[in-house]
């Protein structure tokens, strides 16, 4: 399953259903559903539901309503966005303890830092492929057998 992992805390933030993974769940008309009583005020909610259907926004590109509703977002009372914050902190430990299975792994994390002498752990993979394969002129060789016409039709902005 793919989330990007800001859009994700985004959608956590406004109050919008996800999963485990972050993936908002929509409903059988492929919209967004907005959890009553969670992130923005429901006033807030269908503001920015009308802005992005006039924009003709849909699915990803909500992503995109951050930059324009930013100063409203922030100007909403402090128990709104408290619990804003709060549905992003729920959202991240849940991830983190049960589907990480980060929980009670702070000592390691500690005792690891404390060993490298920086949190910078390096890398865990080693080279797997010869790095002379990867030449400009080699990439530009595989590069011409790519089908790149994906025709007309098709969202690819993510």
């Amino acid at each position: 399953t793919k989330a990007n992992v800001a859009t994700a805390l985004q959608m956590v933030s406004w109050g919008v259903q996800v999963n485990d993974y972050g993936n908002a769940i929509l409903d059988d008309s492929g919209n967004f559903i907005k959890v009553k009583g969670e992130g923005v005020t429901e006033e807030m909610w269908l503001e920015m539901v009308a802005y992005a259907a006039d924009k003709g926004w849909k699915g990803g590109n909500y992503k995109s309503l951050n930059l324009p509703f930013e100063p409203k977002l922030m100007g909403q009372p402090k128990e709104i966005r408290e619990r804003m914050i709060k549905r992003v902190e729920d959202f991240v430990y849940s991830m983190l303890v049960n589907i990480f299975n980060a929980k009670d792994t702070a000592d390691l994390a500690i005792e690891a830092i404390l060993k490298a002498n920086s949190f910078d752990m390096g890398p865990k993979a080693t080279m797997v492929e010869d790095p002379t394969e990867w030449s400009e002129a080699k990439i530009r060789e595989r590069a011409a057998f790519l089908t790149t016409d994906k025709g007309p039709a098709g969202d690819f902005d993510d």
